[in-house]
Parts: C-alpha cells; sequence; structure tokens
C-alpha cells in the first residue's frame, strides 16, 4: 500500500485528519501549501514520528508522540526557532511533570531524549506519511477523515496509532464542510450571537450559560447520550420534547453576519473582561489549559474508577 498525503482542517478545539492530499476545504490550500497546517511525517514499521514546523501545533504535537513513546522529528527552516521550540517543550514538560499532569509513563527527561530536530526537508519527510494536525495535548479529539480512495487499512492505521498515543480518534464516513466539531461548534457560536443581538442575554452572561450549565455535562456526556438519560430512552424523549424543540428551532433566525454592531458590542464585553493584550491574552491561555488539564486528568481518573 503506497503512503498516502494528509490534510486537516481548522479545528478551534481538536484535530481532523482528511486521509488524502487535497484541498482542505477550511483554508483552500493543498496539504503541500498550508503552512498553518505544516507537515508530520509517521515512519512505517518503527516507532517514530516525524516532521512538523516548530510552532504552537507542532510543539503540541511532538509532545504527544514523545508521550507515546515515539521519536520525533521536529522541523523548521530555522535554526533559532527550532531551539526555541525545544526550550518551550522543555518548559511545558517540566511543568507538566511538577504538577502530576505529564502524559504517558515517561519521565519528562525521557520523552525529551525522543524529540531531536531538523533543517532539512527531504531528510526530514524521506519514507513518510505525511499529516496535518491541530493542538492536541490538551484536547484529545482527532477526527479521521476518509477519501473515498483512501484504503480502509490506511484509516484503521491512523486511528490505530491515535488510540496508542492516548488520543480520542473518531471516524467521519464521508468529508463534509467543517467536519464535526466545528459544525457543532458553529451552531452553537450561531445561537449565542444572535441571543446577544436580540438583547436576550449580556455577552459575559452567555458565555456563563455555557461554562456553568451545557459545558458542565457536555464535558462527560454529549447531547445524545443527554436525551436518552433524560428520558426513558432516546425514543422516549422524542416522544415527550419534539415538538416542543422544534417550536423553539423554529424561532431561531438566519445564519449572523459576525460583523457590525453585535461585532463590536461581543468585541467590548470579552475585552472589558479579558483586554487584548499579549501578558493578559497569553496569562488567560494558561489558565484556559491548566482547567482542560485538570479536567483531562479527573476524566481519567473517573475511567479507571
Amino acid at each position: 500500500m503506497r503512503a498516502l498525503p494528509f490534510h486537516g482542517g481548522q479545528s478551534s478545539a481538536a484535530s481532523t485528519w482528511s486521509l488524502w492530499g487535497r484541498p482542505c476545504r477550511s483554508c483552500e490550500r493543498r496539504y503541500h501549501g498550508c503552512a498553518p497546517h505544516g507537515l508530520w511525517k509517521i515512519g512505517r514499521g518503527r516507532r517514530r514520528a516525524g516532521t512538523r514546523p516548530s510552532g504552537l501545533i507542532g510543539r503540541s504535537w511532538a509532545m504527544v508522540f514523545a508521550a507515546g513513546g515515539f521519536k520525533v522529528k521536529l522541523y523548521d527552516i530555522a535554526q533559532q526557532q527550532l531551539t526555541s521550540a525545544l526550550e518551550n517543550i522543555r518548559k511545558q514538560m517540566k511543568e507538566l511533570e511538577e504538577s502530576g499532569f505529564l502524559k504517558g509513563t515517561l519521565s519528562a527527561e525521557q520523552q525529551l531524549a525522543l524529540i531531536s530536530i531538523c533543517t532539512d526537508l527531504k531528510a526530514a519527510v524521506e519514507g513518510a506519511t505525511f499529516i496535518q494536525v491541530n493542538p492536541p495535548y490538551f484536547v484529545p479529539l482527532v477526527e479521521i477523515v476518509p477519501h473515498p480512495e483512501t484504503d480502509p487499512s490506511t484509516t484503521e492505521r491512523t486511528y490505530a496509532l491515535m488510540k496508542k498515543i492516548g488520543q480520542s480518534p473518531v471516524k467521519l464516513n464521508r468529508e463534509i464542510e467543517g467536519f464535526v466539531l466545528n459544525r457543532l461548534q458553529y451552531a452553537v457560536i450561531s445561537e449565542a450571537w444572535r441571543l446577544v443581538g436580540e438583547g436576550v442575554v449580556s455577552p459575559t452572561d452567555l458565555d456563563l450559560v455555557m461554562s456553568d450549565g451545557l459545558g458542565m455535562r457536555y464535558a462527560f456526556i454529549g447531547p445524545l447520550e443527554t436525551m436518552h438519560l433524560n428520558a426513558e430512552g432516546v425514543s422516549n424523549y422524542c416522544e415527550r420534547y419534539r415538538e416542543g424543540m422544534r417550536h423553539v428551532l423554529n424561532t431561531f433566525g438566519p445564519v449572523p453576519e459576525f460583523s457590525g454592531e453585535i461585532e463590536q458590542k461581543i468585541n467590548q464585553a470579552m475585552s472589558e473582561k479579558i483586554p487584548v493584550v499579549p501578558k493578559v491574552l497569553d496569562a488567560r491561555r494558561k489558565w484556559r489549559d491548566e482547567c482542560l488539564t485538570g479536567l483531562a486528568k479527573l476524566k481519567k481518573k473517573m475511567k479507571s474508577d
């Protein structure tokens, strides 16, 4: 079976892998020209994961594969960028180890020893399968999207690899605009935008509805299982609530433009809460990642119990 190029569309909270070298529908660029998504290589028949530009996404995937015991080769054209990337990875791994959140069974030093750097793209990708991905360390979901011509064994091999390194892969049966996670996310964002725009709720209170309401439940079970548990099974739920759901859904408005006065209103509210200043944004992102890491640790403990 020949190696296939991979391409993954942007996803805000998860990775998406399309198992073919076609344009990504999220960015409309082919795998070899999509700089934000970059390149990886997976060594066949040996525990080696390969190249990736050394930015945030690349560093995160390097850490995930190293945690799974794979040798990783981090690629960039700039030596200084690679040096900075390794320093950043070392710092993150040490912090995660000290807090008890480091993935895998290897120590931080053992994982760091598995990561090397390379400025020669040809040498880095030789004999490799190319894939495109997004930050995976704190949110383990990976959407695997086969092209109609993709050999099923490629999908299964990718699925097994993701399971092996501790990710949570799901298989899509076909390509669809935005993939699954973004479609769900956009549906929520769309209605959130309308509710704020129509003056029903403030931007900060809208976020609270999600973080202290739906988000509490959805961190552990999905919407379909929620339906199942909130009645005597899904069929009983539909029997009870289908008319009410249809009535509310029919009041939803058109797709928002995501611009104009509503954009300014939401931007102002978010900027007052979290000023658009690099240090402030970085601190909030760090807090977010710590929360996600703690949640991941809790979920892992609950599964083992």
